[in-house]
């Protein structure tokens, strides 16, 4: 695993022990998502990111959170409840000097308390990267939704949330939300949430 942009281009990364349970994305992916968070305005081409926050949720060791501080983002709140994969992400973290711009939070994603901490409207974009047979069952699901919906407080307006799932896998409307768009790469679709821009 590497960082494919921004000021750590190439550097490696500590992944997964168990990379074919967690479904690290790969890096054509990598580029394909934030290729597409640039489209929409949220990351400029330039790498002058420096207002531009994210959570990187079921982080593991990191891959989407750390390319997003590669890329300027000014912070990044990584939450996992692994303990093996929040060691290795906090390793990560501090062989690329990011310990400055990078909060671990080590709990359950679904609890929803790590959003405390976290200012109204200060986060730009969202990565929810669930355990692929959590998405696929329903009641799962639909707490991975509710956990989506409970985070709209926290995200700026026109702030992206993308949720990942096996390519069946189909994804339901968030109250609060724009969407989902989907795009499918291979085995993975990518759902996008959007906070609308003007609020009535």
């Amino acid at each position: 695993m590497r960082i494919i942009a921004g000021d750590h281009r190439g550097r490696a990364i500590l992944g997964p022990a168990d990379m074919e349970t967690t479904r690290p994305i790969i890096d054509r992916v990598k580029e394909a998502l934030f290729n597409r968070l640039t489209s929409l305005g949220l990351l400029r081409p330039d790498g002058d990111n420096e207002t531009w926050s994210a959570v990187d949720v079921f982080s593991g060791t990191g891959s989407l959170g750390l390319e997003a501080l590669s890329r300027g983002a000014a912070g990044c709140t990584f939450v996992d409840q692994d303990r093996s994969a929040a060691a290795l992400l906090n390793e990560n973290i501090e062989t690329l000097g990011l310990t400055d711009r990078a909060q671990v939070v080590q709990g359950s994603a679904l609890a929803g308390y790590w959003s405390a901490s976290l200012a109204p409207g200060s986060i730009q974009v969202a990565f929810i990267d669930p355990p692929y047979a959590m998405m696929e069952e329903d009641e799962q699901r639909a707490k991975v939704l509710a956990m989506v919906e409970q985070m709209l407080p926290i995200m700026e307006r026109g702030g992206v949330v993308m949720v990942r799932t096996p390519v069946e896998v189909s994804c339901e409307e968030v109250a609060g939300y724009d969407g989902p768009a989907t795009v499918d790469y291979g085995g993975m679709r990518l759902h996008f949430y959007q906070t609308p821009l003007d609020v009535d």
